[in-house]
């Protein structure tokens, strides 16, 4: 009796089906709860786009929920650095009165907010921290878009008017993919949301057709594909000399230029000053090679030229995006079946930034290094001199949520420090990281599993157009609360409604303030997929809640829409940006870089098991020897008497740090490769144990040494020295 009791009183185990929130693929997942207790996540075969496909990562995400390290209480931070946990009520009263103070004597600007990348996949607080920026009116808004994607952003808005206009390969259909810097096989497709991408890019030469990945290391994605090795930073000098010959030859197609385009015509005059020794130079390609990749490209039926971190992580990754386009457009494979083809998000993310005067470039300059905004944004390259710089708009209080900059920005050892100096920080995160240990009060917010969602950023880039909206798995942990309301509540403690809307700002007043869920569900029924309230069929978060799944809104993406999807006169692309021509002049008048002193360079490798720093802290996806090593070609590790699991200093001009080291063939001679986000620090203690140099302590956040029209960090091609530790050592002594 007493077993059948228990038995009859134990929690019904219930499937509930929603997307992974880890990183762009966002693939369909069925999590199994118990009660509170997530069991099992596994793929969902009836999602639209990734069709069952789940990797590790997202598999073992129970474990991040049920974290012994996570923070379930607001944590205040004591003299002695500690933390003690605080009621709600006494964290949001001690911040908004701090805050108070702080506007009393600095004004509004000088309160600052951080997106961290995992805001991506949580339209709450993505647009509710867009929204207290823009109430605020502080130029101190910054996004992990900086690290790695503000190129795509600057090149939107030029080319297309807009900067979430960002083409993406119809991978289905194509007979040409080049992939440039990217390793789809591990991120499963950046800026291209593809379901099943492997089984995409297998599929593309089982039709005949051909996959090239360039890269300086034979990737996971190069290993099963054309892998053509180039030196790092050659990307640009590639793209020109491609460009160049398809220009110089008549491989162009003229009628799609004509149909699509103004100003092709300035595009000689771009290219004047490319020979084919200095690209041959640059890139370490045969200048016969490049010209036969160009040639093979413009013959291809059907092709795509995408490019991701490895392309925007350069000196000149904004050229970089600009001259992909270019390629894609002139070969008349934008806007065609099998080429580059434009997104349909369920929400109209274009009209929704445009309707809020987010979207934009260059409407002013930060303050002190004079660097152009990008959709309201500042660089995290400069955010250490706007907090050490005196003066009006001086950064003095900043909020960060789910971002662990203090590892991930440029810099990072410099931007810890300047942390340190504010006057109030606040974090929103699940962790005690190197950046949130150095905040004056840590929030829990809740995790993905734990929260209603939309996959508002993948939406954009979906290969197969759909919609998901799906309400919470499983009830939050603890006191965590979700990420909006948490920032909803600070800026009732000042007197705004994190909106950039008048009309909010007055509603506020009045007691009235709509949640995120409202204000999305309403634009988007007003939408082109949306049901208009009734009066057509069409999506609506009540239906969304009904079909937990995602409902495709068409099979493949619309094709023969350019006109409709560029926002310039006529639908017309302007091809003559004196921007990009000042870059091309910039790009050539820089001497080809060969210090002695630094004879190397390295780039940075994503792992399957790992995603920017936030997992390191899971056992299942930290087995065995987790330290990130340091990847070595035989030569190169032959000449610097290394062998295999030796520890290494890697030098460069901003920074040290020692790394063990794998000799592998992988690598191109003379280019070493290194994982990136490790080296931690604070009350994760999993991810503090595993150790391991940090590479962004290599890298600059100097004004001059960013992309210059973007922001973007320069992450990758870094020149660096490497010597056998206990060598190093005694050169030091």
């Amino acid at each position: 009796m007493n077993a059948l009791h228990d038995s009859a009183a134990s929690p019904a185990t219930i499937e509930r089906k929603t997307f992974c929130g880890i990183c762009e693929a966002a693939c369909g997942i069925i999590v199994t709860v118990q009660g509170d207790a997530v069991l099992k996540i596994r793929g969902d075969v009836d999602h639209p786009n990734s069709k069952g496909f789940l990797c590790p990562k997202g598999a073992a995400f129970g474990a991040v929920r049920d974290d012994p390290d996570r923070v379930l209480q607001p944590l205040q931070r004591q003299a002695d650095g500690g933390f003690v946990p605080v009621s709600w009520d006494a964290a949001l009263d001690d911040i908004g009165a701090r805050l108070r103070g702080i506007i009393r004597r600095h004004g509004r600007e000088s309160i600052g907010v951080h997106l961290g990348n995992p805001n991506g996949w949580n339209y709450g607080a993505f647009m509710w921290l867009l929204g207290m920026a823009a109430a605020l009116k502080t130029k101190h808004l910054y996004t992990a878009s900086s690290v790695d994607i503000n190129n795509y952003w600057v090149v939107g808005e030029l080319l297309y008017g807009h900067n979430l206009v960002t083409p993406f390969p119809d991978i289905a259909h194509t007979q040409f993919l080049i992939v440039l810097g990217a390793n789809p096989v591990v991120t499963h497709g950046s800026m291209m949301t593809a379901g099943r991408v492997k089984e995409q890019m297998a599929a593309i030469v089982e039709r005949g057709g051909r996959v090239v990945v360039i890269d300086p290391r034979r990737s996971e994605t190069a290993a099963q594909f054309e892998w053509q090795p180039m030196r790092p930073d050659g990307d640009p000098w590639l793209l020109a000399g491609m460009l160049k010959t398809i220009l110089d030859e008549g491989l162009a197609d003229t009628a799609a230029l004509h149909r699509q385009t103004r100003d092709a015509d300035a595009l000689p005059a771009l290219l004047a000053t490319v020979s084919g020794d200095r690209v041959a130079a640059e890139t370490g390609i045969a200048w016969a090679e490049v010209q036969a990749l160009a040639r093979a490209f413009a013959a291809a039926p059907a092709a795509a030229l995408y490019g991701r971190c490895g392309a925007s992580l350069g000196p000149f990754s904004t050229l970089t995006n600009y001259l992909i386009n270019l390629l894609n457009i002139v070969t008349g494979n934008l806007d065609k079946r099998g080429g580059m083809v434009f997104g349909q998000p369920m929400l109209d993310t274009e009209g929704f930034t445009r309707l809020f005067g987010i979207n934009g470039y260059d409407r002013w300059r930060t303050r002190v290094d004079g660097i152009p905004e990008v959709m309201g944004t500042s660089p995290l390259a400069t955010l250490p001199r706007e907090i050490r710089t005196p003066g009006k708009g001086q950064l003095r209080a900043l909020l960060i949520a789910s971002g662990n900059i203090a590892t991930t920005s440029c810099a990072s050892g410099d931007v810890g420090a300047a942390l340190d100096e504010l006057d109030l920080l606040i974090s929103l995160d699940p962790y005690i990281t190197e950046t949130s240990q150095r905040a004056h009060y840590i929030l829990p917010p809740t995790l993905w599993l734990e929260r209603d969602g939309m996959p508002i950023f993948s939406q954009m880039h979906a290969a197969v157009p759909y919609a998901q909206w799906t309400p919470a798995s499983v009830a939050p942990r603890g006191e965590a609360r979700d990420d909006w309301w948490i920032i909803d509540e600070i800026c009732k403690r000042i007197g705004l409604v994190p909106s950039a809307s008048r009309a909010a700002q007055w509603l506020g007043k009045l007691g009235i303030r709509l949640t995120p869920a409202t204000a999305v569900d309403l634009f988007m029924r007003l939408g082109s997929a949306g049901d208009r309230f009734g009066l057509k069929a069409g999506i609506s978060r009540r239906r969304l809640f009904e079909r937990t799944s995602g409902v495709a809104l068409a099979d493949v993406p619309a094709v023969g829409v350019s006109r409709q999807r560029v926002h310039h006169p006529g639908g017309l692309i302007p091809l003559r940006q004196p921007l990009m021509t000042a870059e091309m002049a910039r790009l050539v008048a820089r001497p080809t870089s060969h210090d002695p002193a630094y004879p190397l360079q390295l780039v940075s490798i994503r792992e399957l098991r790992s995603q920017n720093s936030w997992l390191h802290n899971v056992p299942k996806l930290t087995p065995g020897d987790r330290r990130p090593h340091l990847r070595v070609h035989p030569d190169d590790a032959r000449a610097l008497a290394l062998q295999d699991g030796d520890e290494a200093a890697i030098t460069s001009p901003w920074g040290e740090i020692t790394v063990p080291v794998t000799i592998s063939d992988e690598m191109m001679s003379g280019t070493v490769a290194l994982p990136h986000s490790w080296g931690h620090a604070g009350g994760w203690r999993r991810a503090v144990a595993i150790g391991g140099g940090r590479y962004n302590d290599l890298t600059s956040n100097a004004a001059t040494e960013i992309d210059l029209p973007s922001g973007n960090a320069v992450l990758n091609g870094l020149r660096v020295r490497v010597a056998r530790r206990n060598v190093a050592l005694a050169a030091a002594s």
